[in-house]
């Protein structure tokens, strides 16, 4: 989870290349078609990474998520929550 829209953006691609896996941004300022196909690709991927807004953990019903990390530090205790 990142803070902005801009931090999907930009963390995504750092990923990309130094990881060579596929990573997508998501976030509500991605255009409907590219928000639902990256929300797609994520949910039939064993191994996809997405880098997301806090938006993304919102009704996300996948049982093998291995990890997730903060790259921001919530703003309060109730945030890291939602997160």
């Amino acid at each position: 989870y990142v803070p902005t829209r801009r931090k999907a953006e930009e963390l995504a691609v750092k990923l990309a290349q130094a990881t060579g896996r596929s990573v997508r941004p998501y976030h509500a300022g991605l255009d409907p078609e590219t928000r639902a196909g990256n929300q797609a690709a994520f949910v039939a991927s064993e191994d996809m990474v997405v880098v997301a807004t806090v938006a993304f953990g919102m009704g996300i019903d996948k049982p093998d998520v291995r990890f997730v990390a903060h790259a921001g530090v919530p703003k309060s205790i109730e945030s890291y929550y939602q997160e």
